[in-house]
């Protein structure tokens, strides 16, 4: 057979023909697997993501500029830890002194445990139905105590401890102040101007008087007369207690002794006479009386203008009206009467009751009282009523 060149050619193009249609054909037979993207490569784990893992031990020789609390935020991670670093180098006296060159033993980075998440409320459970309860037999009421079984009355507090009762001053008259005391306050021993407790001292004794060791005097001061305040005229002067003096050695006209207690300060030239404590009923109340007695509050040992509570006063009755310690005055203000002006009828005006006094020194003609109740302010010159009474 003849070959002819129009055969060649025909075969050549089919086999271009099917060489340019294969690739269409594969991707028409897998269209899923040709659009599918290839997957990312996995990141590689950084630094960060990994957990930090603690530090071990080790040296670390100290640069210029470190600080026990740098070392700790750059080695440790937390510069709270440097007491740890400062813990395992003793040679190491102060925290703030570290020096280039100095070799440090780092201990481990302690990691905290993370903070456990708070737990989540659980909604709560019904609470299975309760049973009726049971009706309880109920105890009997306590019976009262028996009349026998009943606490004694308490004693009332004193107005004043027995120390400021001792202190208080006593209102007497111009003769019995210029004739109190057995003597004088003569020198210290360390030549003070001002004398108090513990302060050794010498007295010295006028006349015939004596002493002996244990004796304790009261060293006292004449204070300004008192002018009574309706009247007008002198009513006394106060007596001041200053102190107590006990005498620890005697000689021929002196004795030697310290001060044991002290109310004011002393001095030179002050007056002692023989101590007494002044009486005061702690073991009694004073009752209401029927008693009809009025008196006036004529002063104080300051001269004060206002009163009030624990103030001392000075009351122009005593024991020649009965009166003694632990005796209650009620305190009153009278006022002048008004004048109705409708009826031009004079209207009395009922007093203002101020408070309360208890008597706890007396003379024949006077009392030193405590103010120990106050409802206003009190003066000299309010009256004062005798109310409650220490029964004999």
């Amino acid at each position: 057979m003849k070959r002819t060149c129009g055969g060649h050619m025909g075969s050549l193009g089919l086999i271009v023909l099917c060489l340019l249609l294969a690739p269409t054909l594969m991707a028409a037979s897998s269209p899923a697997e040709a659009q599918a993207p290839a997957p990312a490569p996995a990141p590689s784990p950084g630094p960060e993501s990994a957990p930090a893992a603690p530090r071990p031990e080790g040296d670390y020789v100290v640069k210029k500029g470190d600080t026990l609390w740098g070392i700790a935020k750059d080695l440790l991670n937390d510069p709270f830890l440097w007491p740890r670093i400062w813990d395992r180098n003793p040679f190491i006296t102060n925290p703030n002194l570290i020096f280039p060159g100095d070799t440090l033993a780092l201990p481990g980075k302690e990691i905290a445990p993370a903070p456990t998440p708070a737990p989540v409320a659980e909604a709560p459970k019904p609470e299975p139905p309760k049973e009726a309860p049971t009706e309880v037999a109920k105890a009997p009421a306590p019976t009262p105590p028996a009349a026998e079984m009943e606490l004694p009355p308490v004693p009332p507090v004193p107005v004043a401890s027995r120390q400021a009762i001792a202190c208080s001053p006593v209102l007497l008259d111009e003769k019995a102040v210029a004739a109190a005391g057995i003597g004088s306050v003569a020198k210290s021993d360390d030549k003070r101007l001002l004398l108090s407790q513990e302060d050794q001292i010498v007295v010295a004794v006028d006349g015939a008087q004596t002493l002996k060791v244990g004796d304790r005097l009261a060293v006292v001061r004449p204070g300004l007369r008192v002018i009574h305040p309706a009247r007008k005229g002198p009513l006394g002067r106060a007596l001041f207690t200053l102190g107590l003096f006990e005498v620890t050695q005697v000689q021929a006209r002196t004795a030697s002794g310290r001060l044991i207690y002290s109310c004011q300060p002393m001095t030179i030239g002050d007056r002692i006479m023989p101590f007494t404590g002044p009486p005061f009923p702690e073991d009694k109340i004073a009752q209401p009386t029927s008693r009809v007695l009025e008196g006036m509050i004529v002063d104080t040992p300051g001269h004060l203008q206002i009163l009030g509570l624990q103030n001392v006063v000075y009351l122009d009755v005593g024991a020649g009206q009965g009166i003694g310690p632990g005796d209650v005055f009620a305190i009153y203000r009278p006022h002048v009467p008004t004048v109705n002006l409708a009826t031009g009828e004079v209207v009395p005006i009922p007093p203002d009751r101020l408070g309360e006094v208890v008597v706890i020194r007396v003379t024949d003609t006077t009392a030193t009282a405590v103010i120990s109740a106050s409802a206003k302010e009190v003066r000299a010159g309010d009256q004062v009523v005798l109310s409650r009474q220490i029964q004999p």
